[in-house]
Order: structure tokens, then sequence, then C-alpha cells
């Protein structure tokens, strides 16, 4: 049986597997990934993206800005990314290693992804796994319902309604500048 672990950026630039494997190093970007000597692995992919959350609220909270402020976290595009990786390197049969800084939260909620998806044998605990990495490769639907709204522009008012003009011009009749 093929099996997915997990461990921290220190411990993969030391690791030499014993068997046929992948590695799906994850950093925060390319001046912080793990420095690997990639003849030791059947391949080595570097995917970045930062250690961060977000949920329903909070894609909310930001609305059409989300994408823009979140830009270096987990979004659609990396988890597509890395969902065919993964899918590449299943396909082989080979065991697979995933780092990240810490080897805890990216890189277990991954591991376990694989464990889940596609049976690979995990024997770690994965308490700290990155909940929003997992539901974004799990394509979790209302964070993805979530996510697909806050893309939508906002509605743009052509016209405004007769009661806003009045309104308006009520206002401006009322404010006069200083010293007149």
């Amino acid at each position: 049986m093929s099996t997915v672990q997990f461990i921290s950026k220190l411990e993969v630039q030391r690791f030499i597997p014993t068997r046929p494997a992948h590695l799906l190093s994850i950093s925060d970007g390319e001046d912080d990934q793990a420095i690997v000597n990639c003849e030791c692995w059947e391949s080595v992919e570097f995917h970045h993206f930062v250690d961060g959350d977000f949920d329903e609220e909070k894609i909310k909270m930001f609305g059409n800005q989300f994408e823009h402020l979140f830009r270096d976290y987990f979004l659609s595009r990396k988890a597509d990314r890395l969902r065919a990786s993964i899918e590449r390197l299943v396909a082989t049969g080979a065991d697979i290693v995933v780092n990240c800084q810490a080897g805890r939260s990216r890189s277990a909620a991954v591991s376990l992804f694989i464990n889940e998806t596609y049976g690979y044998s995990l024997n770690q605990d994965t308490p700290g796994a990155n909940q929003t990495v997992l539901r974004m490769l799990r394509r979790d639907s209302l964070l993805l319902a979530a996510y697909r709204e806050s893309l939508t522009p906002p509605p743009v008012i052509s016209e405004a309604s007769p009661g806003a003009v009045k309104k308006l011009l009520g206002l401006l009749r009322l404010w006069r500048p200083a010293g007149h």
C-alpha cells in the first residue's frame, strides 16, 4: 500500500526516502522553500501559499476585495494546481511526502486529503491540519459558493430613483458653505 506522510521544512532538507517517493513542498514563496536534493526523489514540486485561513464569513466581510487581499492564500487556482499534481502523483503508485514550514498545518491538510481521497495510508494524527486548505482541496460547496459570490462585481446603479434625487436636492439646499 502507498503511504503519505507530512514533515517540516527542516526535516525534509535532511530526509532521504527509503522507497520511491514524490515530494510536494509547500512554502509561503520561492524565497523560503525547502532546499532538497532532487536526485533522491521520483519528483519534486513546489507550491506557494501562506498558512492562513478564511471561511464564508471572512469572504463575505471582504466582498469583492477578497481575492485581491487574499491573493497569497490557498485560492481556487492554487487548489486546482495542487489537486492536479496530486492526481498525477497518485497515478504512479509511489509514496508521497508533503512538507511545509512547521510540518503541521498545510502539509497535514494535503496529506489528509490524499489519505481520504485516494486511500493512501497516513499514520500520523492531523489535529493542526489547515481546514481552509482541506476544504478547498475537497471543493467544499459552501466555501466555493461564497468565494464565487465575492468574484461578482457589485451592481452598478445607472439611474437614481426619483425619491433619491429629491432627497439629495433637499440636502444640497440645506448645505451652506462656511462664511456665506
